[in-house]
């Protein structure tokens, strides 16, 4: 029987139910994160309905983000974001940025992550970038054996942590070492008022 022929296109709020059960189950059921998810999961928050609506509705508004979505007979199978954002904050020229690519565990190896990705090269293209970078979950073996296909190379390490742990832990070390350099000012305050005062005697 031939396959159902693949659509790549914008994402709109009417597709917010459907993206949450698909990032729900690439996130918390992919097999690919089964041997670490647990700082996946902590990076998925589930949102409700409402405000995944909302969110895509926003999509219009932000001319340098993008989110398709691969459908197969009407059904959403996979997503992809896209960003367009300066190489780093002294640069006037561009790159992609490619997150958030999930495709189906039930319609994978069948294309549909290389049919995304195109979106990517696309607007690339466009806006004149010689650059497409790419994240995926560290867990994730199959993203990243995609990617390494496709030509990606280790870039960078991305790493996620709750606020109140790093408030906790930051504010705790950065306080420790305000004390430190405290006490450093006073040892050095108390050592030039001894020297004055033995000049005084002398």
């Amino acid at each position: 029987m031939a396959r159902m022929p693949l659509e790549v296109r914008e994402a709109v709020p009417a597709d917010a139910k459907t993206l949450i059960d698909l990032w729900r189950v690439c996130v918390s059921g992919d097999p690919g994160t089964a041997e670490a998810t647990t700082m996946t999961v902590v990076a998925w928050q589930e949102p409700s309905v409402a405000e995944a609506t909302e969110a895509l509705g926003l999509l219009d508004t932000d001319a340098r983000r993008r989110l398709c979505v691969a459908t197969i007979a009407d059904q959403v199978v996979g997503a992809i974001q896209v960003e367009l954002a300066p190489q780093t904050p002294l640069h006037l020229s561009s790159m992609v940025i490619v997150s958030e690519l999930h495709v189906h565990p039930r319609f994978r190896r069948r294309g549909i992550a290389s049919s995304l990705m195109s979106v990517a090269v696309d607007w690339a293209e466009d806006a004149g970038s010689s650059l497409v970078y790419a994240w995926a979950p560290s867990a994730s073996r199959d993203a990243h054996r995609f990617l390494t296909r496709i030509g990606f190379g280790q870039f960078a390490t991305v790493r996620a942590a709750r606020v109140r742990i790093l408030r906790a832990r930051a504010a705790g070390r950065a306080s420790g070492r305000s004390t430190g350099r405290l006490i450093a000012v006073r040892r050095s305050l108390l050592r030039t008022h001894d020297a004055l005062a033995r000049t005084a005697r002398e």
